[in-house]
């Protein structure tokens, strides 16, 4: 997990100064151009649902509704990880953006009204980070694994249909998007990886006593379902 946690982050490190630099142009430029060529309205109203699936505004609501499950089952430290992953991500994206400051690509190409700057894509960090720690969850907590692995499977389709429609409706380049997918899984690892630190002497109940099992223990909780 450490592992993939640097990975992220040396992604996002370097898609951050290929775009400072102006190194990444004509590969944004192309892919642009690419998904400008196969526009068609039904392609673009699914575009715009998906889009709006995958924005602020659901992201929140879908993150407030999972915290109020998990306190209402007691699981106040996966209902921190869930809040504290989807927080990092709020604030970190604008951040970004105003310390980058990228332009979108031309007004005349965009489907949809925005104004802020480019990099990195909120949609595509956002759903990330939600959906991703939601699914990790989901893979730790409940025993069907089948439906688990289908569920997390949709998820990153999911995800990854959110950062392809701002490319498409001509609100986003490539590259924000690879650096905002690249930003929420960071943001998903980093914080598993703190919970499973700092509760090492905590609850069995908790995250971090879920990854820190063996794999038989683990199979044999999973047989029992979701604990109380």
């Amino acid at each position: 997990m450490v592992l993939f946690a640097v990975l992220l982050f040396a992604a996002f490190a370097a898609l951050t100064g290929a775009v400072h630099l102006g190194a990444v142009a004509g590969f944004d430029t192309a892919i642009h151009e690419w998904f400008l060529g196969f526009r068609d309205e039904s392609l673009t109203t699914g575009a715009v649902v998906i889009t709006h699936a995958g924005g602020t505004v659901a992201m929140w609501m879908l993150a407030l509704v999972a915290c109020g499950g998990l306190l209402w089952r007691g699981r106040r430290a996966d209902a921190a990880l869930v809040a504290g992953v989807g927080a990092v991500a709020a604030v970190a994206v604008p951040v970004f953006k105003d310390l980058i400051g990228r332009v979108r690509p031309p007004l005349d190409d965009r489907l949809v009204t925005i104004d802020s700057p480019a990099f990195p894509s909120g949609h595509s960090a956002g759903a990330a980070a939600v959906i991703g720690v939601l699914s990790v969850l989901c893979w730790l907590r409940f025993r069907h694994r089948v439906a688990v692995r289908i569920t997390v499977l949709l998820a990153a389709v999911f995800v990854g249909l959110v950062g392809l429609s701002r490319v498409y409706l001509g609100v986003h380049w490539a590259t924000d998007v690879l650096a905002g997918w690249s930003l929420g899984g960071l943001l998903v690892l980093l914080g598993v990886l703190m919970h499973r630190r700092a509760g090492r002497s905590a609850r069995p109940d908790t995250v971090a006593a879920e990854l820190t099992v063996s794999r038989p223990g683990a199979e044999a909780a999973s047989a029992t379902g979701i604990a109380g």
